[in-house]
């Protein structure tokens, strides 16, 4: 029994080892989830992973410079310099992995200009054809289903025994 103590103290000593060094690596999450935003979108980033050892503090990274220590950051009305690289760190565990977020100049609202816009002219010419042509089918089959039923009905159907 005294042999098996030293063996059995030993195993915990490795385990509790192992569980220090296996720290979670924390992910970031964009909400929405692009990359890609417009200047003025508003964007959520949040730390996602567990608190390692009861330590529930987040840390937040933008470029390597320390930007923030909420749960989640938030950009408001996101302006160029707001593009960059950002990571996270829940209390201890490992650093995220990068995730870039690119702010480009412009408005979400679509340009009115017609050169953005011819391939949508075609297109509205060849449905009006179709349905030109689709509408005009639907009345010859209708007339000629009409013209049938009344031959029908105005026919006389006779019966004779052949030898």
């Amino acid at each position: 029994m005294r042999q098996l103590l030293p063996s059995t103290a030993l195993l915990l000593l490795v385990s509790a080892g192992t569980q220090a060094a296996n720290l979670t690596k924390a992910v970031v999450v964009l909400e929405p989830p692009y990359n890609r935003i417009l200047t003025l979108d508003n964007v959520t980033l949040k730390c996602q992973g567990t608190y390692p050892l009861g330590d529930n503090s987040t840390q937040w990274l933008h470029n390597g410079t320390l930007i923030s220590n909420q749960a989640s950051y938030f950009i408001k009305a996101a302006s160029v310099e707001n593009s960059g690289e950002y990571r996270c760190r829940k209390g201890l565990s490992e650093l995220s992995d990068p995730v870039q977020l690119e702010v480009h100049m412009g408005s979400a609202v679509p340009s009115t200009s017609p050169l953005l816009h011819w391939p949508q002219i075609p297109f509205s010419l060849v449905m009006v054809l179709l349905f030109a042509v689709d509408t005009g089918l639907y009345f010859a089959v209708q007339r000629d289903l009409h013209k049938s039923m009344r031959d029908w009905k105005n026919s006389k159907v006779s019966w004779k025994q052949g030898p």
